[in-house]
């Protein structure tokens, strides 16, 4: 028997599927525009550029391209260099770049390429024919009839997240195709291959990137900077491969994720010298704390200072603290756990100022500290370990102390006031033997020293 019942339809859920409809019409819409559009301006406005301008370099990513700076060429290199804007998202794409850049009537010496192994895997619809074909074809041709020119090859640096989220996948894709480029592609002797993936302080840190598989712009210039100064670059020996390097890595990650602990309710408060002052970018150690935690941090280091007070106008410990209480503790949000970090002692090792004057300086600061923030945490952190100065073994001053008399004196005056040290030496475990990886002249630690450097001081939460 048929039932003359009719079911009402329900308002809303109508109104719901049409704004569903109308919401994926116009997401498929920006997408028609980007793909239409927008990317194929950029590619019109970058050819327009090559065929029109005079520049010796170019340089063509296929990962972020906004994000990589054109002044760097002019201003560290002394040439003059196009910067593409469009994304490459295939060999045949970067063909048709060097192509146009090569036939341009410039005498092109300079070519910097970001390439991103799946992507052009990816493009290459996953068989191995047309990816050999396309390498040959689309690339290695070029690298070989330009013989005179310089070939950069930069591989791209997903994330430690991403690969932690990609493991199972990406990442065996991602080594394989890695493989197939850098083999014929390091054979030539006109072609440089960077890796900047195989670097720990890049790829952990958080803030040095936009999303998990593209670097900031701050990263990305730091990155630049690096590879022209003949850093990053992919090595394959019998003692070191950096794809294998970068394997363990992210493999250590996967089987157990750092646990770094969560300071996002703490404000972090940093006095030092060049160490830390240096830097005021995310590979700083301040920066890599706040990346590493998610606390506030304010970098109030300055290079070239030291504990020791010798004026009234001086950029000494007890000095700035002042200069911090009477001006800048508006800075300050009030309402997070406050931690001050004081790591002084290089310079007055160099300048061989005596223990007593070093240690007064201290404590000057950590008592003007105490008494306006009575309830803050403090850690005076010791020096590193440098190379210079006889690996911190000559004798200065008239006392003729060396770098470990000041780091037991650090200890001696953190004790007396009841705060916290931290012997980064004994933490990091640099020394003679190792220590040249992690410093940048012998006494500042480098991008990878810094982050260790950092990850050490998050540890003291622990």
């Amino acid at each position: 028997m048929r039932s003359n019942t009719t079911k009402k339809k329900n308002p809303w859920k109508l109104f719901t599927a049409i704004i569903m409809v109308i919401l994926i019409l116009v997401a498929l819409a920006a997408g028609i525009f980007y793909l239409k559009i927008y990317e194929p301006g950029k590619r019109s406005s970058d050819f327009g550029r090559l065929q029109q301008e005079s520049y010796q370099g170019v340089f063509l990513s296929m990962s972020a391209p906004e994000a990589f700076p054109e002044y760097i060429y002019p201003t560290y290199m002394g040439y003059d260099a196009v910067c593409g804007s469009h994304r490459i998202a295939s060999f045949s794409d970067l063909s048709d770049y060097l192509e146009t850049a090569f036939s341009s009537g410039n005498e092109v010496t300079h070519v910097f390429l970001v390439l991103d192994p799946l992507s052009l895997w990816n493009s290459s619809l996953h068989s191995d024919a047309r990816f050999s074909a396309s390498l040959d074809e689309d690339l290695l041709s070029y690298v070989d009839t330009y013989a005179g020119a310089e070939f950069t090859v930069i591989f791209s640096a997903p994330s430690l997240e991403y690969w932690q989220a990609h493991a199972n996948g990406d990442l065996d894709t991602y080594c394989n195709v890695f493989r197939v480029l850098a083999s014929p592609l390091s054979a030539r002797e006109n072609v440089a291959l960077c890796f900047p993936g195989q670097e720990e302080w890049l790829i952990s840190n958080p803030d040095a990137y936009d999303t998990p598989t593209e670097l900031t712009a701050e990263a990305a210039r730091s990155v630049m900077l690096l590879v022209l100064s003949g850093s990053l670059q992919y090595r394959s020996t019998e003692s070191y491969n950096s794809l294998d390097h970068f394997c363990t890595l992210v493999q250590d990650a996967v089987d157990s994720p750092a646990d770094h602990p969560d300071l996002t309710d703490c404000e972090l408060v940093f006095f030092g010298d060049s160490v830390m002052g240096n830097y005021h970018d995310f590979a700083s150690i301040p920066g890599v704390v706040h990346a590493l935690t998610g606390a506030t941090v304010h970098n109030l280091a300055i290079g070239g200072s030291s504990a020791t007070r010798n004026s009234d106008d001086d950029k000494s410990f007890p000095n700035v603290v002042q200069d911090f209480l009477d001006h800048n503790t508006e800075e300050l949000s009030g309402d997070k756990k406050l931690c001050f970090l004081i790591n002084y002692g290089l310079n007055d090792y160099f300048g061989g100022f005596p223990i007593d004057d070093y240690q007064n300086g201290l404590r000057t600061g950590i008592r003007a500290l105490r008494e306006s923030y009575p309830d803050a945490r403090i850690i005076v952190i010791s020096s590193n370990y440098i190379l210079s100065f006889e690996k911190g073994m000559a004798r200065t001053g008239d006392e003729e102390n060396v770098l470990e008399d000041y780091i037991a004196a650090a200890e001696e005056t953190a004790a007396a006031e009841n705060v916290d040290f931290l012997n980064i030496n004994n933490a990091l475990q640099w020394n003679e033997n190792n220590a040249a990886e992690y410093l940048v002249d012998s006494i500042h630690p480098n991008e990878e020293g810094r982050f260790l450097f950092g990850v050490e001081v998050t540890r003291v939460w622990r």
